[in-house]
């Protein structure tokens, strides 16, 4: 036995002896416990593949628990039993009343609450995500895009079938979108896929039907539609997502026109924001400043300019159509409110852990840089704008929550840890206004009722599916208590926690996770042979602060510069970095090739630049 597996037991062991309770317990029923707790121990050190495989009869499983927060937002219950046969929940109830069976293995977790498995409705699923979802207590992903479609449903399939680890998937693939101008429409997903994008281009209604049909044959389960998609080829899409039995919906910059043609969720704030403003004029201009090419309005930005004096009619139009609403406000905000600093102590830490050095070296590197950048600002209207935008976010979360809409959590994965995003997200709805009890439900029961799923999970109740998280302390009294988990169980079965050192996915993302750096043009083009040390300035496109200058395959040192007195919202894609190439690699003649590298896991490569070394 190494250390490591010494060091498991040992926790184990601390584990029965803190919430197993056996006071007053005869000796055959110490016994018991204990054995009972050991075949659970035993079970979660099996591999995963091997532990969900085993074709055995359904055993019965009973956790007693010392405080039941089951999901349908009615007063939590103390002292339940949930009785789990299979992958399901079999009874649930006060531990004097629930029938228990002779036969059963029973968890004494007397000093521990339980909630639903979490859904984070808002995933950009990456191979390296798996162990985080989990280790996070969220048991299902809704995975709305940016995922090739072939790569995700083998992802949810394999999880499915217990070979992969991770969370119960739900699939959008490619998201559906109307042809920029310009641009060479996409004839199909199928020649969607070959070219490997990730959004199908749809001029008519025929098209959209057509794709909606291609996308559920090929194995998605949800419908993502973009703000700029035409009514017509929303209401096909959507319409023949209703007969497939998928939910639809997505971006939006006019929630009334998406509703009224299919819509059944929306996604972000500014969404909210956009569907504030009447001025149509005013509207468009400020849209395209948020989605410009370069020099984009940060979307944080964009929420200054909500109208408050239409929340209410939005509101009252987005409850009676029962619109589900994922703000997905930690990823954009957590930098900007006055907890910030404490947000950013706990993420660093965090990636502290060793066991967590498969990480891109991109994507850590971006949760700095989202951090450090907002130090950098100086401009006080622009601070001030940000202050009255959230202000305003704020408030109409607090309006459509006290209505009775349909809010949900979601991670968004870009400059924030995926499913942390959830717990962050919850905290930062109690702290707008909401109760711990209505940002649970955010994150369980809502999204459960917007993928038509209610009555499986985000609940724990008799027929549900037993995706169950365990933690020390009361989450009603103090919401950061979601993060102290001490035992998830998904489908009835208790997951292994902790992070595997250099994890990998057995089956590797097809594609970069952020797209591939651009090279537009290099200076010097041309130099002297011998000539050095030479600064080579590559300009170009989506080049990330990991960004590394090769000349034929050969790394160099390389400078990147983060703008200075700006906010790094999302990814900072800079456009201009600086490499130096020492003399030494100028002594021979010839043409070379300058390329820039994103490394490590979902990295990727630019297309090349010929640097000439010529004769003196």
């Amino acid at each position: 036995m190494d250390g490591k597996a010494r060091s498991s037991k040992a926790q184990g062991h601390k584990f029965f002896l803190a919430h197993h309770s056996l006071r007053g317990s005869t000796g055959f029923a110490i016994v018991k416990n204990f054995l009972a707790y050991l075949g659970v121990l035993c079970f979660c050190s099996l591999p995963y593949s091997l532990a969900y495989s085993q074709p055995t009869r359904p055993q019965i499983l009973v956790l007693e628990i010392g405080l039941l927060i089951d999901g349908s937002g009615g007063a939590p219950l103390e002292n339940a039993a949930i009785v789990i046969e299979g992958e399901r929940v079999k009874a649930v109830g006060p531990i004097a009343s629930v029938a228990i069976p002779q036969s059963a293995r029973v968890i004494k977790a007397n000093r521990l609450t339980a909630f639903p498995g979490l859904i984070d409705s808002h995933v950009h699923y990456k191979e390296w995500q798996a162990e985080l979802y989990l280790n996070h207590g969220v048991t299902t992903a809704l995975a709305i895009g940016s995922e090739p479609i072939e790569w995700i449903v083998a992802q949810k399939e394999g999880i499915a079938k217990g070979k992969i680890i991770g969370p119960r998937i739900f699939a959008s693939g490619p998201h559906l979108n109307s042809p920029i101008a310009g641009e060479r429409p996409t004839r199909n997903v199928r020649e969607l896929i070959a070219r490997r994008r990730f959004e199908v281009s749809l001029k008519s209604p025929e098209e959209a039907r057509k794709a909606v049909r291609e996308l559920r044959t090929q194995g998605a389960d949800i419908v993502k539609i973009y703000e700029d998609t035409t009514p017509e080829v929303i209401k096909a899409a959507t319409e023949e997502a209703k007969k497939l039995g998928m939910a639809a919906g997505g971006h939006s910059i006019d929630i009334s026109m998406s509703v009224e043609n299919g819509y059944n969720f929306v996604e972000h704030s500014h969404a909210i924001v956009a569907s504030s403003i009447k001025d149509a004029k005013k509207k468009t201009e400020l849209h395209q400043r948020r989605t410009a090419r370069r020099d984009a309005m940060p979307t944080s930005e964009f929420h200054y300019y909500a109208e408050a004096e239409n929340f209410d009619e939005l509101v009252r139009f987005m409850v009676e159509r029962k619109v589900h609403w994922g703000p997905t406000i930690a990823t954009t905000w957590r930098a900007l409110t006055p907890k910030r600093g404490y947000y950013r102590e706990q993420e660093f830490n965090f990636l502290k852990n060793p066991n967590l050095n498969y990480l891109p070296p991109y994507f850590t590197a971006n949760l700095r840089t989202h951090f450090d950048s907002m130090q950098k600002i100086s401009d006080q209207e622009f601070l001030k704008r940000l202050e009255i935008g959230y202000d305003k976010l704020g408030d109409f979360i607090r309006r459509f929550v006290k209505a009775g809409g349909k809010l949900h959590t979601g991670s968004d994965p870009n400059a924030i840890l995926p499913a942390w995003a959830i717990h962050t997200e919850m905290e930062m709805l109690v702290d707008i206004g909401l109760s711990p009890m209505q940002a649970l439900l955010a994150a369980t029961r809502n999204p459960a009722e917007m993928i038509g799923k209610e009555n499986e999970l985000g609940v724990i109740k008799p027929g549900s599916i037993a995706d169950i998280v365990l933690v020390e302390g009361n989450p009603l009294a103090n919401i950061t208590k979601t993060r102290a988990i001490k035992m998830v169980f998904k489908e009835g079965k208790p997951v292994k926690l902790g992070y595997t050192r250099n994890f990998r996915n057995p089956i590797p993302r097809p594609e970069a996770d952020r797209p591939a750096p651009e090279i537009d043009d290099i200076a010097p083009r041309v130099v002297l042979q011998g000539e050095g040390p030479v600064s080579l300035k590559v300009m170009g496109e989506n080049f990330l602060s990991t960004a590394v200058v090769t000349l034929n395959g050969k790394p160099l040192p390389t400078q990147v510069e983060l703008k200075a007195d700006r906010f790094a919202e999302n990814f900072e894609r800079v456009r201009e970095i600086t490499a130096t190439i020492d003399p030494k690699l100028t002594q021979n003649v010839g043409t070379y090739e300058i390329r820039v590298l994103h490394e490590g896991l979902g990295g990727a490569v630019s297309n090349p630049a010929p640097f000439i070394v010529k004769f003196k």
